[in-house]
C-alpha cells in the first residue's frame, strides 16, 4: 500500500503542469493532495519596501530564517488574512539578502535550503507557487519560481491569475497561517546556470570585446515596462543616469505577457513577443523581478531561449558602470 502511495504521488505531481490554472489547483486542494501527496503550495505575496542596511542585515540577521519569520511583515500579515487553504507563507524578502549591489542577493545553497525546509518541503515534492498584486498576481510568484529553479527544483508550477483569479472562481480561501513541521529539501548550487552576473557580462574576449556586447550572440533583452524602457515615464533609475536603456537590448515587459482578464496571453503570443533568433536570452529589469518573472514565461513555452537572468539588472549597473545605460531618452526622475 505504501509503495502505491507514493506511486500515485509520483505520478500526480508530475503531471502538474510548469503553469497551472485555478481549477486544477482547486482539486488539488478540493482532495487534500496539499501537503499530504507531495505537493507544496506557497503564498509569495510581497510588498517591496526599502531594504535594510545591508552591512547591518549581514551582522545580525545573515541567514536567521527562524528569527526573520517571526519578525513578521505587511506582507505575512496579508498572507494571514486571506491564502489559498494549505498555502505556507513564501517571502521573497527573506529567500534573499540585501547587498551593496544587489536587492535580491542569492544565499548559497546550503543556506538558502535551510529556509524552504521550514516552509516544509522534503526532497523531491512539487512546488506550486503564487502570490497577488502586480502583472496578473504572479511577479513575485514568478520571481520565486525562477529561485527555485536556480537551485535546482524542477518540479515546480505558478499559478496562472494568482490569488485573484482564484477569489473570481470564488474559491474558499482560509485565515488560518499554516506552520508544516521541517522538511529535508535540499538545494543544488546551479544558480549561475540560470543567472549571469555583471562580472560575466562585462568579461572580455580575447579581442577585448565584452559579452554584454555581443548582441549577435545573445538575445538581450529589457523586462522593465515599455514605458521606463522607452523612457517616457519615471525609469526607477537615479536622476544622473544618461539615458533609459542599454544599447543592444530589446524591450519585451513582463507585464505585458498578461491579458486583461489578469492571465497570462495564450503560448502562441507569447512566442511571438520572443525576440527573434535562436541564441540564448540575457533578461534585465531594475531588480531582477520582472526579468524572472519573464523568464520562467518564456522558458515554459520555449526552452530553446535557454533564458538567464542579470539578477543586480539596471540597479546594481547604475552603480558599477553608469555609462553602460547610454540607449534612448534621459531618465525621468520622480
Amino acid at each position: 500500500i505504501f509503495a502505491c502511495l507514493i506511486l500515485f504521488s509520483q505520478n500526480m505531481s508530475s503531471a502538474l503542469k510548469k503553469i497551472i490554472d485555478a481549477k486544477t489547483l482547486r482539486s488539488l486542494v478540493s482532495s487534500g493532495a496539499i501537503n499530504k501527496d507531495g505537493v507544496r503550495l506557497f503564498d509569495c505575496t510581497f510588498f517591496p519596501t526599502q531594504p535594510a542596511d545591508f552591512r547591518r542585515f549581514h551582522a545580525e540577521s545573515y541567514g536567521r530564517f527562524p528569527e526573520l519569520i517571526a519578525a513578521g511583515s505587511r506582507a505575512q500579515s496579508t498572507y494571514a488574512s486571506a491564502h489559498i487553504p494549505g498555502a505556507v507563507h513564501c517571502n521573497l524578502g527573506i529567500a534573499t539578502f540585501p547587498s551593496f549591489y544587489e536587492r535580491f542577493t542569492y544565499y548559497p545553497a546550503d543556506i538558502f535550503e535551510q529556509y524552504i525546509q521550514l516552509l516544509g518541503v522534503h526532497k523531491d515534492e512539487h512546488i506550486i507557487v503564487y502570490s497577488r498584486g502586480l502583472q496578473g498576481g504572479m511577479l513575485f510568484a514568478g520571481k520565486m519560481a525562477w529561485i527555485l529553479k536556480s537551485y535546482g527544483q524542477d518540479k515546480l508550477s505558478l499559478l496562472d491569475g494568482g490569488i485573484e483569479h482564484w477569489s473570481k472562481n470564488k474559491f474558499e480561501l482560509s485565515n488560518q497561517p499554516i506552520q508544516l513541521p521541517k522538511g529535508d529539501w535540499t538545494a543544488k548550487d546551479t544558480v549561475a546556470d540560470y543567472n549571469i552576473s555583471f562580472e560575466k557580462l562585462v568579461e572580455k574576449d580575447a579581442d577585448g570585446k565584452e559579452f554584454i556586447e555581443k548582441i549577435h550572440q545573445t538575445r538581450f533583452v529589457d523586462a522593465r515596462v515599455r514605458g521606463q524602457y522607452e523612457g517616457t515615464v519615471d525609469s526607477g533609475l537615479d536622476a544622473y543616469i544618461p539615458a533609459s536603456y542599454i544599447p543592444g537590448f530589446t524591450s519585451m515587459p513582463s507585464a505585458e505577457l498578461v491579458n486583461e482578464e489578469g492571465l497570462l496571453k495564450s503560448e502562441q503570443e507569447i512566442k511571438k513577443m520572443i525576440p527573434s533568433g535562436d541564441s540564448p536570452v540575457v533578461t534585465i529589469c531594475n531588480l531582477g523581478v520582472q526579468a524572472s518573472f519573464l523568464n520562467y514565461v518564456i522558458h515554459t513555452v520555449d526552452s530553446t531561449t535557454r533564458p538567464k537572468v542579470y539578477p543586480g539588472s539596471l540597479k546594481e549597473m547604475e552603480k558599477r558602470a553608469p555609462l553602460k545605460i547610454s540607449a534612448g531618452k534621459r531618465n525621468i526622475p520622480q
